[in-house]
């Protein structure tokens, strides 16, 4: 499974008229053309609160080609990306990540806030990484109640070497105090493992969710 993560941004005078187009596209162009994911809002990152991103999950990037290429035969479409257009400045990076195994959707819930945290780490250690990343999701985060995707970038900035620990949250609150929750034996141990192979902590962006 793979995500895309597309980003735009809008003039801060049409935020909210570009989250209701959002909203629009979202619950009556996707289901003609078979999209699904979340559509967010940065609330901190390197373009807040004018950056908006369309995260969707595909089986593969030919699914996501696939995907896009139903846009040219679907007039309703064309007519949001018309108006849209009128507000969305400029389309910014586009993002892939490979979600790592164990797979799980991410929750779509409005008004839940997305935490992205970023590591690096070197390309000699890029297996090592997935194998201790993959140890935390099955044995270290059940234990404090999280969840979430591991993922790899596949395209963009630090691409192969950049790993994300993604996770949705009913809010900043309750994202705080689970990472409090992180004095056991247990989690210290793995994240002593993780520490090992990452050089450095890189971006950690908040979105929330349309």
């Amino acid at each position: 499974m793979i995500e895309v993560r597309s980003s735009y941004l809008v003039r801060m005078a049409e935020v909210n008229r570009a989250a209701e187009l959002w909203r629009h596209s979202r619950d009556r162009i996707w289901p003609l053309l078979g999209w699904s994911g979340r559509v967010e809002q940065m609330l901190h990152g390197k373009a807040q609160q004018s950056s908006f991103v369309w995260s969707s999950e595909w089986e593969s990037l030919a699914a996501w080609e696939a995907g896009m290429a139903r846009t040219r035969d679907c007039a309703e479409y064309q007519a949001f990306a018309a108006e849209f257009n009128e507000v969305r400045r400029y389309g910014t990076e586009r993002e892939v990540f490979r979600i790592c195994e164990p797979y799980a959707p991410m929750a779509t819930t409005t008004g839940a806030v997305e935490v992205r945290s970023g590591y690096l780490v070197p390309m000699t250690d890029v297996g090592r990484a997935e194998e201790i990343a993959r140890r935390g999701q099955e044995t270290i985060w059940p234990l404090l109640g999280w969840d979430g995707q591991n993922q790899q970038m596949l395209h963009g900035k630090n691409a192969q070497s950049a790993f994300v620990w993604t996770s949705v949250w009913p809010s900043l609150g309750a994202w705080e105090a689970a990472m409090a929750n992180t004095g056991g034996p247990e989690f210290q141990a793995w994240y002593a493992d993780w520490k090992a192979v990452v050089d450095f902590g890189a971006e950690r962006e908040v979105f929330r969710i349309l």
